[in-house]
């Protein structure tokens, strides 16, 4: 027994030794004076220890950042070493560049917003140099909304262009704007397009803390963009978008293609578009191949649905497809479900929404609105529309298939509640096949279609359909 501790003591020693003349060689290389620190040996090999290259003349450990970054290594934020009072690290507008790696212990290790400061890190890509190979993950970066209210341009992490980038387990708390933003664009004097392509974002949370906040992630462009298994608290005020923003602005060369957002958790976040939203503006291509899946929402108290599209243009035979699937989420104690104001090619699948206050609609009656090749199929809606009497609003649209859906305990006893609501926009290839209709007392009618309706009956297929005796759905 002595023996092995003996060797473990000399085991020990030696990699204290090796610590200390880690942190010595990066003090020679940065011209610092080093002092050995037993944080330092939670580091792993070749990293470099972001307090060891602190200057007493530091005000805070922007300059520290800037010095590891420019030394090409990964860099570890040790929890409680920072030079903030209480160990966290306080960074103001901190330059990413490529191929950085920055870890930390945790949520132990917090990344503090500076006083004044829009931005813990940001970075801008360019085609001379562009920003690519960026993995940041286990550590906290906390805004300062609760001080300064809402500042819709103060992102946590604000970065116009880059490519390979990995944030995993990492917190985002307090941001005033956004979390996270993700612009495929540079600001300048004239807006130039920026290249976001390969993103992950896994495992993080976004808590607003107050909802006096823009969003917790916005996408302005890009391609390759997965956020999984992240959790979204306390996101977006009532006039912002939502926690997930995916919305270009108003120029040709945006675009947005493979998009995934999956197993994530939304809790009591508000916004005025949609928990997940895909706002797009008529002059850039619709979103092509996109996948939102497996996710949870609950306690919405926003005026949208949990998640929402519009392209912003009614689509016809020369609008590209967008090949979106909306599949398997459950969503509780919210406003609208699924809400597809434009649209093309997108199918809804095997949903569970309960106890909605508002609708999940498909095609909005609007001149810029409207759907074509819509599938929803094996969704539930129980206790939807218990506010404003409607679970599901069909306004508009061409070619659009409800199929073995559920309806339970829709409607509010009103003259005009319906599991269903139909107009009075133009509405043409409707079919209607092996729902279930059965168990709605508080609706007065099973499907309500608007007087004066564009809306051709002869079109619509109606088949296999379950119908609580007494009941009936209309004569198409």
């Amino acid at each position: 027994m002595r023996d092995i501790m003996s060797r473990t003591t000399v085991s020990n020693s030696l990699s204290r030794l090796v610590c200390d003349r880690r942190r010595a060689l990066i003090g020679l290389l940065s011209g610092l004076v080093v002092v050995p620190s037993s944080a330092s040996c939670k580091s792993r090999a070749g990293e470099i220890v972001l307090p060891d290259l602190r200057r007493r003349s530091d005000t805070d450990d922007s300059a520290a950042f800037a010095r590891a970054l420019e030394l090409g290594a990964p860099v570890y934020c040790p929890a409680g070493r920072g030079s903030g009072s209480d160990g966290a690290y306080v960074l103001s507008s901190v330059p990413l560049i490529s191929d950085t790696t920055i870890r930390g212990d945790g949520s132990s290790s917090i990344l503090r917003l500076a006083p004044e400061a829009r931005s813990v890190f940001i970075g801008l890509s360019s085609p001379d140099t562009p920003l690519e190979n960026v993995a940041l993950s286990d550590f906290r970066i906390e805004g300062r909304v609760t001080e300064t209210g809402f500042k819709e341009h103060w992102n946590l992490i604000s970065l116009a262009g880059i490519s390979i980038l990995r944030i995993e387990r990492v917190e985002f708390i307090g941001f005033a704007g956004d979390g996270l933003y993700l612009g495929a664009e540079h600001q300048g004097v004239a807006r130039e397009p920026r290249m976001i392509r390969d993103i992950l974002v896994r495992d993080c949370l976004f808590d607003g803390v107050n909802n006096d906040n823009r969003n917790g992630i916005s996408v302005t462009g890009g391609e390759a963009i997965t956020i999984d298994g992240c959790r979204f608290r306390r996101c977006s005020r009532p006039d912002m978008p939502g926690p997930i923003d995916f919305e270009p602005d108003a120029f040709p060369f945006y675009k947005l293609a493979r998009l995934r957002v999956t197993n994530c958790d939304f809790e009591a976040c508000g916004g005025n578009v949609g928990q997940v939203s895909i706002v797009i503006p008529p002059v850039v291509p619709p979103p092509r191949d996109v996948l939102i899946s497996g996710n949870r929402f609950r306690g919405y108290r926003g005026t949208g649905g949990d998640v929402a599209v519009t392209i912003n243009r009614q689509p016809d035979s020369a609008t590209p497809a967008m090949r979106c699937v909306i599949e398997d989420n459950v969503g509780i104690d919210g406003h609208g479900g699924v809400q597809i104001f434009s649209g093309k090619d997108i199918t809804v699948r095997n949903n569970r929404w309960a106890d909605y206050a508002g609708r999940s609609l498909f095609g909005y009656n609007e001149s810029t609105a409207g759907v074509l090749d819509v599938t929803v199929m094996g969704d539930q809606f129980v206790r939807c529309g218990w506010r404003d009497g409607i679970a599901v609003a069909v306004y508009k649209g061409d070619g659009i298939a409800l199929e073995g859906l559920l309806f339970r305990e829709t409607g509010n006893g009103t003259p005009g509640a319906a599991p269903l609501y139909l107009g009075p926009g133009r509405i043409r290839r409707l079919s209607l096949i092996g729902n279930d209709w059965r168990g709605n007392p508080a609706s007065a009618g099973l499907v309500i279609v608007e007087r004066g309706a564009d809306y051709l009956p002869g079109t619509t297929r109606v088949a296999g359909n379950l119908v609580a005796e007494g009941r009936s759905l209309p004569a198409f």
